[in-house]
């Protein structure tokens, strides 16, 4: 049986580089590329597909990134499998990406062979983690029983702390995720408050410290800032 993947990365070397790596794979074929959330979801409209293989963060697209891209796919398209593909080194945020219902995650600083059994196992609905990808979940486990006590972020100041550090405003992140801009700046006060984050800066040094954004995309952010003055 033949497995139909399609793969979403904002990165078109990567993106042409993993359809050539599938390809090489027996009883994959790769049904088409995307490199954003609106040409995902058309591609899926269009073409039957098995399992997807994404980027967690791509900034661009009318329905968004990362958990929230996520949970629609997991809506919309409930016979696909995910398997996330991702930089970041959060094990926190690698929890929240399992907790949507993905079936594997791959972490970028993993051999990208990883993908192969991530999709073979996705398509008989098991799950799979990489081997740092089980390693940083490993740690944030061990971590979280010796600090029982200490505040967590929900989901969405994750999700919403992400989104800052890649550049989008307070009210930007409320018309993506639909919420008002008063709740998106209580949630990203509660979550700088509970890591002890003082201003923007110290957010920005958080996203990249956990892998929420990558120094490419800081680099810009704070590129534009500066631009605008601020």
């Amino acid at each position: 049986m033949t497995i139909r993947v399609a793969v979403a990365d904002d990165h078109p070397t990567l993106l042409t580089g993993m359809e050539h790596l599938l390809t090489g794979f027996e009883g994959i074929t790769v049904v088409g590329l995307a490199t954003d959330s609106t040409a995902l979801v058309e591609l899926l409209g269009k073409c039957p597909c098995d399992v997807v293989v994404t980027d967690f963060s791509m900034p661009h697209g009318r329905y968004g990134d990362g958990l929230s891209l996520l949970r629609f796919i997991r809506r919309r398209f409930s016979n696909v499998r995910l398997v996330v593909l991702t930089g970041i080194e959060n094990g926190g945020v690698l929890q929240n990406i399992l907790d949507v219902g993905v079936s594997a995650i791959v972490s970028k600083s993993d051999d990208l062979h990883n993908v192969e059994s991530a999709i073979r196992m996705a398509q008989q609905g098991d799950h799979y983690l990489s081997p740092d990808a089980a390693s940083l979940l490993q740690q944030m486990l061990a971590t979280s029983q010796g600090e029982v006590d200490r505040p967590r972020l929900t989901k969405r100041e994750t999700e919403v702390l992400r989104l800052y550090a890649e550049g989008f405003t307070v009210t930007e992140i409320g018309l993506r995720v639909g919420r008002s801009s008063k709740t998106i700046s209580a949630q990203k006060q509660s979550a700088m408050k509970k890591l002890g984050l003082c201003n923007d800066a110290e957010v920005f040094n958080y996203a990249l410290a956990n892998g929420l954004v990558q120094a490419s995309q800081l680099s810009k952010e704070i590129a534009r800032k500066s631009g605008d003055g601020v």
